[in-house]
């Protein structure tokens, strides 16, 4: 088999990998939430004081569209609007107790994930495998 097919073969399988891994996240208390929604959960935790022009820069998506989402969000009990002090025409988005419990879920899935690929590679797999994702992830 020529390498050009083995790659394609190789991208096939991480994808379906990755897919399952995807699934395996939303399994549990978090199979209730979509991965767009973990995700934006993630930005806003990992984010203090962002708001939604600031996602829809980021992600690159229209800020109506994050608007939606997050005020899905914001009907579940998971994100609060903070108005600003010091410009009441802005709004900070920050994780309810609820948001917060979320996120140490989903911390705890991805933590249970990479215990599952660590029992099968080495650490030099391991490294390598970083820098080919990282190589491979320089590709425009």
């Amino acid at each position: 088999m020529n390498q050009e097919l083995e790659l394609v073969e190789s991208i096939d399988k991480l994808n379906e990998i990755m897919q399952k891994l995807q699934k395996d996240i939303l399994t549990g208390q978090l199979k209730e939430y979509t991965l767009r929604q973990l995700y934006y959960i993630e930005l806003i935790h990992k984010n203090e004081d962002i708001n939604v022009s600031e996602i829809s820069k980021s992600i690159d998506l229209k800020k109506s569209t994050v608007s939606i989402a997050i005020n899905q969000l914001i009907n579940l009990g998971i994100v609060n609007k903070i108005q600003s002090t010091d410009d009441k025409r802005f709004y900070f988005l920050k994780l309810t107790s609820k948001g917060n419990e979320i996120i140490k879920m989903h911390k705890q899935a991805h933590k249970n994930t990479i215990k599952k690929m660590l029992k099968i590679l080495n650490p030099e797999e391991v490294e390598n495998f970083i820098k080919i994702v990282d190589k491979i992830a320089t590709i425009k």
